[in-house]
């Protein structure tokens, strides 16, 4: 049977937290004051991430996770604990250096910024002045909003999108449709979507709060480059910028997906998804009229669009 993991603060770096840091590669703490949160199963340490703190300003640091106890999601509890803690610490933005996990901190938030725009207590830190190498990324997560990671779905996630989903039916503000979906149902949509149109899910520590699906927007080969996104958040988590992170990390991956534009429909009474929209740059292009039939009257749509950065015709004809 697995032995439970459990996490401790430490104020600075014990040997099983300097032996794990030599272990995988990272450079040891200087005499800054850190915080480490240690994570250990039995009587070993499996894992760290530390916190250097300036007034409203942190560095994360030092996340490590034992070669041998990879892959079960400690790194992700680990950024998870640390941000709540520093967050409810009054900590209003967090800064790192990374060479390894770029992708992963785009998951929680995390935005590159140019190496000279850090405020100065990250750039003379240890890691600024050179502990980390030049290569290595700097991003900033702003903590003033809520602490959320967001991924590519999985069939794991098949009942939460089914039950967010089937919320935005009931509201008749959301969608034309009206058949509720199964877990099952959606199980079977996630497996047969292409790597080109995913389905992101934003996280909380309870769960799945929201999901985004970027969509195919016509079968004709002069659309491939255009796509149809579509945004629902739970009830519980509404008004708390989960929609926000999961439009900003849909754009990002339209992007790198190579799409040049986003196309969306929405029903024009549906104020708080248009402003959200709005608020990113989409614009309205105009009222299709009588689109749908719901509960027996005809209900107008609006349709939105975006223009991702520029791709040249010859990229998006690839």
């Amino acid at each position: 049977m697995m032995t439970l993991a459990s996490i401790e603060v430490v104020e600075g770096a014990d040997s099983d937290i300097v032996s794990l840091l030599d272990t995988v590669g990272l450079p040891r703490p200087d005499n800054s004051p850190i915080a480490f949160w240690k994570l250990a199963q039995g009587q070993s340490c499996v894992g760290v991430v530390g916190a250097e703190r300036w007034g409203s300003v942190a560095l994360l640091r030092s996340l490590a996770v034992k070669p041998t106890a990879r892959q079960r999601g400690f790194a992700t509890l680990l950024i998870r604990v640390a941000l709540e803690s520093l967050q409810q610490q009054g900590i209003r933005e967090v800064w790192l250096f990374t060479e390894t996990a770029h992708d992963c901190f785009l998951e929680w938030g995390f935005l590159d910024r140019p190496r000279l725009d850090g405020p100065r207590v990250i750039q003379t830190s240890h890691e600024g002045r050179g502990a980390c190498p030049a290569s290595a990324a700097l991003m900033a997560l702003d903590l003033t909003r809520p602490v959320l990671r967001v991924r590519r779905a999985g069939t794991t996630d098949a009942a939460a999108i089914a039950h967010i989903y089937n919320q935005g039916i009931r509201t008749r503000l959301a969608t034309l449709e009206t058949a509720e979906r199964t877990p099952e149902d959606r199980a079977v949509w996630l497996t047969e979507r292409s790597v080109r149109f995913p389905v992101l899910v934003a996280l909380d520590a309870q769960g799945v709060v929201g999901w985004l699906s970027l969509n195919p927007f016509s079968p004709r080969e002069a659309y491939r480059s255009v796509a149809d996104v579509s945004v629902y958040v739970d009830g519980r988590a509404r008004r708390t910028g989960v929609g926000s992170r999961l439009l900003q990390a849909g754009m990002t991956e339209a992007s790198r997906q190579g799409f040049h534009k986003l196309v969306l429909t929405l029903f024009p009474e549906n104020h708080a998804a248009r402003a959200l929209y709005l608020r990113y740059g989409f614009q309205s292009v105009g009222i299709l009229r009588e689109q749908g039939v719901l509960d027996g009257r005809w209900r107008d749509t609006e349709m939105m669009d975006y223009l991702l950065p520029s791709r040249s015709v010859a990229w998006a004809a690839r």
